[in-house]
């Protein structure tokens, strides 16, 4: 998904409240921020309350947005704090919606011979390995990005990112 950077004025003016700059951002974000939402809680319900939480959470906050760090991950970053949230709040998984985890993991899936078995791989995996793949794979942020999102070191989701990617090779290999 290629997220191009708002120019710095469309933010400024946001900071500022102006609506349309506001609008203007949501309409660009919005679609990105509910898919990577759905493809980490599962659910098109939860995705779209997420969505809009980070976005309300987002403009009361717009003066903390950083902008040495793209607004798609700052965008990211609230949608993945609110989810860690929501989670430690119900401890029970949802129930996830059947395409919820399709990824556009082109390497990953070419080698698969079975994409169900590529997507159970992937919802089998903890939230710490599939966050930082539905990332890089699906929102194709670079490592310097969901490193800022999920506050942790470049090395340590460089990690991640092949561990899970190792996690779900073995997975699809078992149930080959």
């Amino acid at each position: 998904m290629n997220l191009e950077t708002p120019s710095a004025d469309v933010v400024e003016r946001a900071r500022k409240g102006e609506g349309s700059a506001r609008e203007a951002l949501a309409s660009r974000y919005y679609p990105a921020v509910f898919s990577f939402a759905r493809k980490l809680t599962g659910r098109a319900e939860t995705a779209l309350d997420v969505a809009q939480e980070t976005f309300l959470r987002a403009f009361s906050r717009i003066e903390q947005h950083d902008p040495s760090y793209s607004f798609a991950s700052w965008l990211f970053k609230i949608a993945a704090n609110y989810i860690r949230d929501l989670r430690r709040r119900t401890e029970r998984p949802e129930p996830r919606d059947a395409e919820a985890s399709d990824l556009r993991a082109e390497s990953i899936l070419e080698r698969s011979e079975d994409l169900d078995r590529v997507r159970r791989a992937l919802d089998s995996l903890p939230a710490d390995l599939r966050l930082p793949l539905v990332l890089h794979l699906q929102e194709e942020l670079p490592v310097r990005e969901i490193a800022f999102v999920l506050d942790q070191t470049e090395n340590a989701v460089r990690m991640k990112i092949y561990r899970g990617l190792q996690k779900i090779r073995a997975l699809v290999r078992e149930e080959s």
